[in-house]
């Protein structure tokens, strides 16, 4: 695995206080939260393709998104190093902690992640199948047909 990262959080990335409130592209919130707190790998909206698959951000053609790192690492979240996904997404927790080019009051946490993209709809979900949330974070699957 060869994850690459952006160099710098974008203006509307959703993990910044600066995002349009409740705009999380084709993602639900609770995805987005639980492929953070599972530690699962979440790419920038700004290098998305739309015929992109999981290999292309484990490759490092697609880059992680950086707000999404430093909004886990504000949260607490520390990615263990017992798979090779969590240690490749602590390599670039420990380089974003060390470049420190974020404000930490620009960044949102967990918690403030929910209230600020929360919505009247949003409510707590059944948990969904691991497909399921990949194919709303844009993966697509090679064997999956359309």
């Amino acid at each position: 695995m060869n994850l690459s990262i952006c160099k710098k959080i974008c203006k509307e990335c959703p993990f910044s206080q600066s995002s349009p409130k409740g705009w999380l592209g084709p993602h639900s919130l609770e995805a987005v939260i639980e492929t953070q707190q599972q530690g699962k790998l979440f790419s920038c909206h700004m290098v998305r393709k739309q015929d992109m698959v999981h290999q292309d951000i484990e490759c490092g053609d697609i880059r992680i998104c950086r707000g999404f790192i430093a909004s886990a690492t504000k949260s607490g979240i520390v990615f263990d190093r017992e798979t090779e996904t969590h240690r490749a997404l602590s390599d670039l927790q420990i380089l974003v902690s060390s470049e420190a080019k974020e404000s930490f009051d620009s960044i949102l946490s967990c918690n403030e992640f929910v209230t600020h993209h929360s919505t009247a709809s949003c409510k707590p979900r059944n948990k969904l199948p691991e497909k399921e949330i990949y194919q709303r974070l844009g993966y697509k699957f090679k064997n999956d047909v359309g």
